[in-house]
């Protein structure tokens, strides 16, 4: 009779009790791909693929807890809607409690805040499979696991608003590696032996940022777009604790049109699990300029253009490895949640007098719901 009243009063003080739903959203991105296979020493074929360009579910909550205080979370897993690969990997997770006044602190897996930095000017985030913006040849876009991460609050600032972003890594006494599962894991025992930070102030003419990673692992010496078995280029991709640090910029200098830069530099940090080819990487770099118009007449479309360029050097006598990319664009918007796009852009890998050329042209839908 007891448990029976106990039980019941418990179920009454739930049912009293309001807790603020989770929301749920997420985003289909779907595209079909011509990129043709053309190989140094063989024949060339004609490729078609349907590529999922970061499709993913989430969820996402904050609990009021008192005036200024609440208890946010959030998580992310990323599907393949090409059918593909194995669905649930791993994107964003966290906990955390969020102040008005003092910001918010997390824990769990995220992005590092100089990898939040290409999103406002990558303006090909994500197409074919990652493969046409600069993941695939520059450093520095990486999520970490076990990490701790603390956002400031917006400060208003001569109209913009100011803010700062600083991740701190644990690798919980193993060396850097990439969990398989949409993340790596940092070397180190200690909470910071791994880091990043990024500091942007966004104006309604103007943005700029400026980030910062220490010993974050990454990739170098990427192919991007590159879909061929037999290379003229004999150079492998390195997976690498980096350093690097990244400045973006994006003007609205009329209306409709933006115009985007990104520069950045990357220098392997000597960490327990990198590639061995890392030890021979002297300095890598790699820049970006991007524009986009929203027509006057017809604001449901956008054109746009990017060019990105990221060049590796080495330690010994062996030539700089330079990826080039030239995307060009169309997109149109039915309304906020469903985009119709398409595309066409032609990349070069080059080391010294070996070069692989790679043209493709694509149209996607997109649905954010």
């Amino acid at each position: 009779m007891k448990m029976k009243i106990a039980l019941a009063t418990m179920l009454s003080i739930a049912t009293a009790s309001t807790f603020a739903a989770p929301k749920f959203y997420g985003e289909i991105d779907a595209s079909l791909d011509y990129l043709p296979e053309i190989n140094a020493n063989s024949a060339n074929h004609d490729v078609w693929k349907v590529n999922s360009n970061s499709s993913y579910l989430g969820i996402k909550g904050e609990e009021k807890l008192s005036e200024h205080l609440s208890a946010v979370y959030l998580a992310e897993w990323a599907f393949y809607a090409d059918g593909d690969k194995t669905d649930w990997s791993q994107r964003n997770r966290f906990i955390g409690l969020k102040d008005e006044r003092f910001g918010t602190i997390k824990f769990g897996k995220h992005n590092t805040p100089l990898k939040e930095l290409s999103s406002p000017v990558d303006g090909f985030n994500n197409y074919i499979s990652n493969k046409a913006d600069i993941t695939s040849i520059m450093a520095g876009e990486n999520r970490v696991n076990n990490v701790v991460v603390y956002d400031s609050p917006e400060f208003n600032l001569n109209g913009g608003n100011l803010e700062a972003t600083v991740l701190l890594a644990s690798g919980e006494s193993q060396g850097i590696k990439d969990d398989g599962h949409g993340g790596v894991n940092v070397a180190g025992r200690g909470l910071g032996d791994a880091w990043s930070a990024a500091v942007s102030y966004a104006h309604p003419l103007f943005l700029i940022g400026l980030g910062y990673d220490k010993a974050i692992p990454s990739d170098f010496l990427g192919d991007g777009l590159l879909n061929s078995k037999d290379r003229e280029t004999q150079v492998d991709e390195v997976f690498a604790a980096a350093n690097t640090v990244r400045l973006i910029g994006r003007l609205k200098p009329m209306q409709g049109l933006t115009l985007k830069a990104l520069f950045q530099n990357s220098k392997v940090a000597d960490k327990q699990g990198n590639d061995q080819g890392a030890a021979n990487i002297d300095d890598s770099q790699g820049w970006l300029i991007g524009a986009e118009y929203k027509l006057a007449q017809h604001a449901k479309w956008t054109v746009k253009a990017q060019y990105s360029q990221n060049s590796t050097s080495f330690k010994n006598n062996d030539a700089d490895y330079d990826a080039k990319q030239l995307m060009v664009g169309t997109d149109y918007a039915f309304n906020k949640q469903v985009k119709l796009y398409g595309y066409a852009g032609y990349s070069t890998f080059e080391q010294a007098n070996a070069k692989d050329k790679q043209p493709v042209v694509g149209s996607g839908l997109e649905f954010k719901f």
